[in-house]
């Protein structure tokens, strides 16, 4: 995403006319409600985060047609590919529709013993799953025990 040109405006003029503060000072601290920077840089932050959440929802739709197209339908084996390569759990009870204690009793239980718990995100999983082996990561299917 290119930065808007009347965002540069905003802060530079915030520079030039030295009314920004420490690094720790927000705008909303320094400038009028009724400023125009302010609102430039409210509206910045807006776009910003209605356009993250878009972002992440399009990517876990590629991921469940990831899935489709690999003909792994069953949730514990999606769970058990996406724990693997290490997704965070809110992600893939969110991706896979499994309740918590599904997960935990079916997938939790296989990864007990490690100590590497999964942290990655929505966008990121997306880009590990087109690098992924799928056959390396189902060798043994361990949840149909």
């Amino acid at each position: 995403m290119q930065t808007p040109v009347k965002l540069i405006e905003a802060m530079d003029s915030l520079t030039e006319n030295h009314e920004w503060g420490g690094a720790t000072e927000m705008p909303e601290d320094v400038l009028a409600p009724d400023d125009w920077r302010l609102k430039v840089i409210l509206n910045y932050r807006a776009e910003t985060k209605r356009r993250d959440s878009s972002k992440a929802k399009q990517a876990e739709e590629r991921i469940k047609r990831y899935f489709a197209i690999n003909n792994i339908s069953n949730p514990y084996a999606q769970a058990f590919i996406l724990r693997k390569i290490g997704t965070a759990q809110i992600e893939i009870l969110r991706i896979t529709g499994l309740s918590k204690n599904d997960y935990y009793n079916h997938i939790g239980m296989l990864f007990r013993s490690k100590k590497n718990y999964g942290h990655l995100r929505v966008l990121d999983v997306e880009a590990m799953l087109r690098k992924a082996n799928l056959k390396l990561l189902l060798e043994g299917r361990q949840w149909e025990k």
